[in-house]
C-alpha cells in the first residue's frame, strides 16, 4: 500500500468504523489496504483515533449472531491496540455533533465519530462514506485512494 503524502504529513489521523469491520471480515476489496493502515498505526509510524461511538457500531453484528470470539477480538482491539487512542463522547463532541448533523444532515453516529475526530485535532479522516467527502472541517478521504 501507498500512503499519500498527505497521510504522512498528518500528526493524527482518525479512522472510520467500517475501516476495522473490513481488516477482521477480510472484506476482499479494501480488507488489505485497511490492515496495512493499521499496521501503520501499529508500527507507531502515524497516530490514530477512533470515536467510543465505533466500538459500539462495530459490535452490533457480533452481539446480534452471538460470535462471542468476534465480540472479544474486538473489544480487544479497541483497548489495546498500540498508538490508538478511544475517544469517548462528551459534552463537547456532543454539542459539535449536533452542529455537524444539521449542516451536512449526516446520521447521528457519523456526526458523533466525525465530531470526535474534530475534538481530537486530527486532520484526515480515513472513511469509505464518501457523502462525508463533503464535510469541510476536516479532509475526509475514502480509503480506496489510500
Amino acid at each position: 500500500m501507498v500512503i499519500s503524502d498527505l497521510l504522512h504529513n498528518s500528526q493524527t489521523i482518525a479512522l472510520d468504523t467500517n475501516l476495522f469491520i473490513y481488516v477482521f471480515e477480510q472484506q476482499p476489496v479494501y480488507g488489505e489496504k485497511a490492515k496495512a493502515l493499521l499496521e501503520q498505526v501499529e508500527d507507531w509510524i502515524i497516530s490514530a483515533i477512533a470515536s467510543a461511538v465505533s466500538l459500539t457500531e462495530i459490535l452490533v453484528k457480533p452481539i446480534r449472531e452471538g460470535n462471542l470470539t468476534l465480540e472479544k477480538q474486538y473489544k480487544l482491539l479497541f483497548s489495546h491496540f498500540p498508538n490508538l487512542s478511544i475517544l469517548p463522547v462528551n459534552h463537547m463532541v456532543a454539542e459539535r455533533a449536533a452542529c455537524l448533523r444539521v449542516k451536512y444532515n449526516m446520521k447521528i453516529p457519523d456526526a458523533l465519530i466525525l465530531a470526535s475526530a474534530l475534538a481530537a485535532n486530527a486532520k484526515l479522516f480515513i472513511t469509505n462514506d464518501q457523502r462525508l467527502e463533503a464535510v469541510k472541517e476536516i479532509t475526509c478521504i475514502p480509503i480506496s485512494r489510500l
